[in-house]
């Protein structure tokens, strides 16, 4: 017999990396971490020489909240809840590069380029709204 006949089983597809990462952010918010990066760098955008609005707003919950910035970030109050009136993150330009990457956090021309200089996070755990402010 001249035919080809493999006895061998094609081995299982592999698991994306992507849906694990996404599967250990808890919470949920209304930007992807890809997406909150991109409205950084957007931010940092030199347009006829002068800076992008620098505030972005969002939403999300508190475990999301729990999960993205603690370790990563300055958070005042230290015990917070869903009962808190306010919660404040800081981040400077490395803990920002931590979360979000190096690569989020510089953008410019061929003239200059401007970095990151600290962030502010405010949040609103009983309407669900916060606001994210930068620094260059």
């Amino acid at each position: 017999d001249g035919d080809y006949a493999p006895t061998e089983k094609p081995a299982p597809a592999k698991k994306s990396k992507t849906k694990a990462a996404a599967a250990m952010a808890a919470g949920t918010c209304s930007l992807s971490k890809k997406d909150f990066g991109d409205r950084i760098k957007a931010a940092l955008r030199l347009e006829k020489y002068d800076a992008q609005r620098m505030r972005i707003n969002l939403t999300m919950d508190v475990a999301f909240f729990r999960s993205f910035f603690v370790g990563h970030a300055s958070i005042t109050p230290s015990d917070f809840s869903q009962e808190s009136p306010v919660i404040v993150a800081e981040l400077n330009n490395s803990q920002a590069g931590e979360v979000f990457g190096v690569s989020k956090i510089k953008n410019g021309n061929r003239m200059v380029t401007l970095h990151l200089q600290s962030m502010m996070v405010v949040f609103y755990p009983a309407t669900g709204k916060a606001s994210a402010w930068l620094t260059i």
